[in-house]
């Protein structure tokens, strides 16, 4: 495909970095007649003013926070999502702990109480009958790393913590215990986020950077050796995966999550709204979150039949 279209694309979490890399070093951007320039931005703030600004075109992410500058008329929406799952549903916990109700009356540490993880908790616990709010459970912020919080509960100054693979893996090794938990439906992971005023400018752009995300997760999905060397060799020291046996399982989650159609599951984004009016409470019942989704860009390419056609 001839002229190329340039887009600039950052991406809210290293936890991103597989389906981007994936995208660059498979050659499918050039294939969708596309240039995309990726870089992380993991402050949320800079990231949407940069977007805001013009000085990019794209954000991978930004789940949550944009509700309530929408709600005050801006204009920014999601496209596509590749992923509609919670993967941090694996429980490190102390001693006497069997299962997410023994929970009651205990302390959990998270990243942030306010950032998209450390909600994802505290929603994940309140589905569960264990409301903050009522006092049943305590939750914490640690601004550290996920090693650096199972290590506190490890050490007894936590009952309990959330962590992805590998770390699931990596607190067994050290003497923990995991208790895998239900999986929640959540807006997370890899979100086309833009504004309507680049979308209204750039269709052409908008729909080659979708048509390569659905090859994109179709690659992911079908030609699992080839992912594997393009993570092995070209993940960022980032998101350090230690061995082989990490490396498999992160193609697992992936491969476990993505969505062969990138619509959001109606679940994930009344589960991620909650996120936002927990931020925000003054925008639930004035703001409708699908509002936020522009998803015709998607299904004209899934009514042409070509997402079906990959898979045949």
């Amino acid at each position: 495909m001839s002229d190329k279209k340039k887009l600039r694309v950052i991406y809210r979490s290293n936890a991103h970095s597989p389906f981007w890399v994936v995208a660059d070093k498979s050659g499918l951007w050039g294939e969708n007649g596309l240039e995309v320039d990726t870089s992380p931005q993991l402050v949320r703030e800079k990231a949407v003013e940069s977007l805001k600004k013009g000085a990019v075109d794209v954000i991978s992410g930004n789940h949550h926070n944009l509700y309530s500058r929408n709600a005050n008329g801006e204009d920014f929406l999601h496209l596509a999502q590749a992923a509609n799952t919670w993967t941090d549903n694996f429980m490190v916990v102390s001693d006497g702990i069997k299962s997410v109700k023994d929970l009651r009356g205990k302390k959990i540490v998270v990243d942030k109480v306010s950032s998209h993880s450390g909600l994802n908790v505290w929603l994940f616990l309140r589905q569960e009958g264990l409301d903050v709010d009522r006092g049943d459970v305590q939750i914490e912020g640690l601004d550290a790393s996920y090693e650096d919080r199972w290590k506190s509960v490890l050490d007894g100054k936590y009952d309990a913590t959330f962590v992805c693979i590998p770390h699931d893996k990596r607190v067994v090794q050290a003497g923990g215990r995991v208790i895998p938990v239900r999986v929640m439906p959540m807006v997370r992971g890899v979100t086309l986020t833009t504004t309507m005023s680049f979308v209204r400018s750039h269709e052409e752009e908008v729909r080659r950077l979708v048509r390569g995300m659905v090859d994109t997760i179709h690659f992911f999905l079908t030609r699992k050796q080839e992912t594997i060397k393009i993570l092995k060799n070209h993940l960022p020291a980032a998101l350090p995966i230690k061995n082989d046996q990490e490396l498999e399982a992160l193609y697992g989650e992936w491969a476990g999550s993505l969505e062969r159609k990138p619509y959001p599951s109606l679940e994930a984004v009344a589960n991620v709204f909650q996120l936002a009016c927990r931020r925000n409470p003054e925008i639930r019942g004035d703001y409708n979150p699908m509002a936020m989704w522009d998803l015709h860009y998607v299904r004209e390419l899934d009514e042409s039949g070509y997402i079906d056609k990959l898979y045949q």
